[in-house]
């Protein structure tokens, strides 16, 4: 069995509707992929009925609202992490999802959607995760069944994810970037005195 997980609020922009219609494809190649979303949100009425509509129902599981034990073991129990973002119809998007930073720590590889917040978490296609364009079913659907046919590339990259995590997004490298930036705002700029009489 193949599981595919997704946690977030169920909103429009956080595009969980391109993940459910990319699934019917992703089965016909894998046939024992399970899908599990954790979270709560308007969109869930919409996401069982298209779930049904798409012939994946048995496929998907709906877990509501996580705590973060729950998100914990839902990253833990992932094959494969989905963050399909999307800009919604009101042109909202998400900035960096601490979900994709969540499962980057966890070790656990990524397909996402190329916004320009997630790029600043998978900063290399193919490298600490994989990159698909917004909106785009059938792209979505191939990166999937690439990782779910290479045991060995999801290990590589759910490292990789997991080291990038801890050298660019913990809280004491942030903390230092932090303290290098208010160095630099506090310290006079450098040849102001040059131009002092002597």
């Amino acid at each position: 069995q193949l599981v595919l997980a997704f946690t977030g609020r169920l909103v429009e922009k956080k595009g969980v509707d391109y993940l459910i219609r990319a699934l019917p494809t992703v089965q016909q190649q894998l046939p024992h992929v399970l899908c599990l979303i954790g979270g709560a949100g308007p969109e869930q009425p919409a996401l069982v009925q298209l779930a049904n509509a798409c012939g994946v129902a048995d496929r998907v599981r709906f877990l509501g609202a996580l705590s973060w034990a729950g998100v914990a073991k839902l990253l833990h129990a992932a094959d494969i992490f989905v963050a399909p973002s999307v800009h919604d119809s009101a042109g909202n998007a998400d900035g960096l999802p601490n979900t994709v930073l969540e499962a980057m720590a966890a070790g656990c590889p990524i397909v996402a959607t190329s916004l320009p917040g997630i790029q600043l978490a998978i900063a290399q296609d193919g490298n600490d995760g994989l990159l698909v364009p917004e909106q785009d079913v059938e792209a979505l659907a191939a990166a999937l069944i690439q990782l779910g046919h290479a045991p060995a590339l999801r290990s590589r990259l759910g490292a990789q994810a997991c080291q990038r995590a801890a050298q660019t997004f913990s809280w004491t490298r942030v903390a230092d970037q932090l303290t290098e930036f208010y160095q630099a705002a506090l310290s006079p700029a450098t040849g102001e005195r040059s131009s002092a009489p002597r």
